[in-house]
């Protein structure tokens, strides 16, 4: 005996569920692919922002160490300008 034929319908409906749970497991691999990459974002987001308070602090720690030397500088200046002669010596 031949095998029954199966309905065009039957095929069609198969069809059409497979394209359909197809399409949903691409689009849920999608989802998932775009909450890495979010979470990729914030935690790089995060790293930057910690990286930039600590720049700054060091930067402001340079300047204030520049501003000291420069006041250091200019206090040695002042002195030994002071303590000088016109004729080059030095005042006892």
């Amino acid at each position: 005996m031949p095998a029954p034929p199966v309905p065009v319908r039957v095929l069609a409906a198969l069809a059409a569920l497979t394209a359909a749970a197809a399409a949903f497991r691409h689009l849920h691999r999608l989802r998932r692919a775009l909450d890495a990459e979010r979470a990729a974002r914030r935690l790089t987001d995060g790293q930057q922002h910690r990286d930039w308070e600590a720049f700054s602090i060091r930067l402001d720690a340079a300047v204030h160490a520049h501003r000291a030397v420069a006041e250091a500088d200019q206090v040695l200046t002042d002195a030994l300008t002071t303590h000088r002669d016109p004729e080059g010596g030095s005042h006892p």
